[in-house]
This record gives C-alpha cells, structure tokens and sequence, in this order.
C-alpha cells in the first residue's frame, strides 16, 4: 500500500509538470491520452543486452549499477488495435492483421511499425514518446522479468552447448507456444501497475544488438559494438528480432527461441518534454 501512495503521487507529480499534454491544435478537445504508470527514478541493475566473448567464449555480459536520474512514464497497457488503426488511416503507419478492435492489442508489427507508430502520436500530441530501451522494460517489468543466463556452462569448450543450454532455458521459460490473443487485461498486472507485461506479447525495444567483448575474470566489458537492424524484443526472455519482421515464428529471430506474438507499449520523455 505505501509503494502505490508513493507512486500515485509521483505520477499526480508528473501529471502537473506535464501540463496539457493532450490538446491538438486541430480539435477543439483534449484528446485522452493512454493509461500511464510512472516508476520512481532511482538506481538499478542492468546487464546489456547481446551476444558477449570472453577470448573464444560467449559469456553473459557483467551487470553494471546504474542510475535512472528521471522518473520512466509507461504505456499501462500495449498499444491496441484500435489506437493502431487509427495511425493507419492517417497514413502514418502500415496496415497489419487487425480488427480494429480496442478489447486486444495490436500484434504482427515490425520495429518499424512500432517506431513509426511512435513518430505519428508525438505529432498528434506534441509529446516525445519512443520505444522503450531494453533496460527500461527490464524496470518497468518488475518481478515479471527473469534473466536467462549461461552461468557456469560458458566454461565447456564444446559451444554447441552453451547454445543448446540457452535455447533449452528460454524454451523452458517461455512454455508451450501458444499465440492466441487474449483480451488486455488477460495476464494481470505486476506490482509496479503494469499490465500484461510478459505474457503471450513480446514488446520491441529500442535496443540494439550488442557484440561485446569481456574482460578474462567475467567481470568487465572491455569493448562492444552495435548493429542496429536488429533489436531486443522483451517478454519471457530476450529475443533478438530483424527489424523489419513481424512474425519472428515464421523468421527473422536472429537469436534464440522466436516470440509468440510482436507487439509494443510506448514511454514518454519527460527529459525531453516541455
């Protein structure tokens, strides 16, 4: 109970240093605006998201403190088909399977799909909202998140095993597959308000593929370097998607087990914001 007061008055907070976020220049009503959940600034743990080598190993990335210096303001929920539909009829973004309905969320939607999505509602609103990065999911998750790592398997020379033992714990993670779309809602939310978050959907991120390279002891990252047409798609477990995919299942998952369904939740700058 004291987690939520605390929370609902960082979020009243925000709320009144963002001012009017809604109005359009070219309607004479607010426009309502999705449901949000503000996370508290503060530190946090975070390991980078990629593919890391220590000499000839792939090892797990070594965690790093941090610091978030503002407040994360999060999509409650995904964004829904109806909400989608509507960028699509403005010509903003590409029509996917949809039935335009506000009861599911929008699924079957590339990194480009999403971030064009992005670009058309901060144009609507006058408001910068993105993709998340990988580590803001991983906070706004909560205890919904789980780590799969390589742990001590990452010393056996034989790297056909480090990479079946991946594959076996995300596939374990993640369950039978098992796309059907349920109504918002279906999953519940974690304890920080967000709902659905790590159900059936995996969400893009703005995050890029990372090749790092890591110190001998497994403790630093030395050097790493980005390629960006593949991103970090969060749910069950991490997943590495082409950007331009919006059904890994059927290709397109550059790393492990492929998603059951591709959709997204946005978060507002406010560093960014007026």
């Amino acid at each position: 109970m004291a987690s939520f007061v605390k929370l609902s008055a960082l979020a009243t907070a925000v709320a009144a240093v963002l001012g009017s976020v809604w109005m359009l220049s070219s309607e004479p009503k607010a426009v309502q605006g999705p449901a949000m959940i503000v996370i508290p600034a503060g530190p946090y743990a975070y390991r980078p998201a990629g593919e890391f080598r220590s000499g000839n190993r792939m090892v797990d990335a070594p965690p790093e403190d941090r610091r978030a210096e503002q407040p994360l303001v999060i999509m409650k929920f995904h964004v829904d088909q109806h909400d989608y539909a509507k960028c699509v009829v403005a010509k903003a973004c590409e029509a996917t399977s949809s039935n335009g309905s506000g009861s599911y969320a929008q699924v079957n939607v590339s990194y480009n799909d999403a971030a064009d999505y992005a670009g058309w509602l901060s144009a609507r609103t006058g408001q910068n909202w993105r993709l998340p990065t990988d580590e803001e999911w991983i906070r706004a998750a909560g205890d919904r998140f789980h780590e799969v790592l390589l742990g001590s398997i990452s010393n056996d020379p034989d790297p056909s095993k480090r990479w079946i033992t991946r594959y076996r714990e995300e596939a374990a993670r993640r369950g039978k597959s098992d796309p059907r779309l349920r109504e918002i809602g279906h999953y519940g939310a974690n304890e920080l308000g967000v709902v659905d978050i790590n159900g059936n959907i995996w969400e893009w991120t703005e995050t890029c593929f990372k090749n790092g390279k890591v110190s001998t002891d497994g403790a630093t990252l030395i050097s790493s370097s980005d390629y960006c047409g593949v991103r970090a798609a969060q749910g069950k477990h991490r997943a590495f998607i082409v950007d331009f995919v919006r059904d890994a299942k059927s290709g397109g998952c550059a790393v492990g087990v492929p998603p059951d369904n591709l959709g997204f939740r946005l978060v507002l700058d406010v560093s960014s914001n007026p």
